[in-house]
């Protein structure tokens, strides 16, 4: 009985040890493919890769936009979707968010949105940029409130895209939990990524579910960079008390002064709007809700021109009008 014993976990080992190889092999690929495409900052011990665009109209009076990325992606997400249209009137600056793409977790806790928030004012500030229009997708969106909580003074607008607010009143779904339960150090660095892999088309088509997804998406966005152990192991840290940050944000939202547009798109199954981007519009009564009907999750794709404009609209407020139409190509 011991011998079988034993021979069971000789061949778990060889298969854990089997599956970690390959993950590693297949994060080397996937690295080589989608290098840095732009600068890296070191701010207070973490070395954060950032793209940074200048405005093509040369306007320096407008002020710059800071574009945030949800979970599990990068900076391509983002400028793939907003860049074009908005690099044409005002400065645009694009960090992977601390622990994704090319960017250092650094050594705090990169699950607390207050963290975040410091390594990319510190960011901000090494590059000279603001006042600032902080734009953030789904848990973007939640560093960028907090932003705008920690230093108003820089703020000039928020745009919110999806973002995740609330806490939803059951609590997780059952598949999550499970998932946090199950998806240990261990899945993570051995078959998640060949299993993601393997399933890339199908897990492109639930992240834009109902809209569908840019033919190309996967490929521009460099989704599989978020697949890999070390970024998905960051994701990970970012869920584990997300409930308890939202819970604690939920009574200083209506504290919030700044300019703020709230983009939901009604039928997003991922960040149900009635919990979150309703809810925050009841809690900010001066905010304004734009309302995308049939646009899923990843409205700043499909939608980019009426996110645009929204965003260009709170940063030329002073300025000439924004043309509604205007667009331009992605940078």
């Amino acid at each position: 009985m011991i011998s079988v014993i034993v021979a069971v976990v000789a061949l778990v080992a060889l298969g854990a040890a089997a599956a970690l190889a390959l993950s590693w092999g297949l994060t080397r690929i996937i690295e080589a493919r989608n290098p840095p495409r732009g600068r890296f900052v070191n701010v207070d011990g973490a070395r954060l890769h950032v793209v940074d665009l200048p405005s093509q109209d040369g306007d320096s009076a407008a002020p710059t936009a800071l574009l945030l990325h949800g979970a599990n992606l990068c900076l391509d997400d983002m400028r793939m979707a907003l860049a074009g249209v908005l690099s044409k009137r005002m400065r645009v600056i694009i960090p992977d968010r601390p622990g994704q793409g090319y960017s250092e977790p650094g050594p705090g806790p990169v699950s607390s949105a207050g963290y975040q928030v410091k390594l990319l004012r510190g960011l901000v500030q090494q590059l000279g940029a603001g006042p600032l229009i902080v734009v953030g997708h789904s848990f973007g969106g939640l560093i960028a409130l907090r932003y705008a909580l920690d230093d108003p003074d820089a703020v000039a607008g928020l745009v919110l895209i999806n973002p995740t607010t609330h806490p939803r009143p059951e609590g997780l779904p059952w598949f999550q939990r499970l998932a946090g339960v199950l998806i240990g150090p261990l899945a993570t660095y051995t078959l998640l990524l060949p299993l993601s892999l393997a399933m890339l088309g199908r897990l492109t088509e639930r992240m834009f579910r109902p809209e569908p997804a840019p033919p190309d998406y996967a490929q521009r966005s460099r989704l599989t960079l978020g697949l890999t152990p070390r970024r998905f192991s960051a994701s990970l840290r970012e869920y584990s008390d997300l409930r308890d940050q939202l819970i604690g944000f939920v009574p200083r939202y209506g504290t919030i002064a700044t300019p703020t547009v709230i983009v939901a798109g009604d039928a997003d199954p991922v960040v149900p709007p009635k919990v979150h981007a309703e809810a925050l519009a009841a809690a900010m009564p001066d905010a304004k809700l734009v309302d995308l009907a049939g646009a899923g999750h990843m409205a700043h794709h499909a939608h980019a021109t009426a996110i645009g404009y929204e965003i260009l609209r709170l940063a030329l407020a002073r300025s000439e009008p924004v043309d509604s139409e205007e667009q331009g190509p992605d940078q």
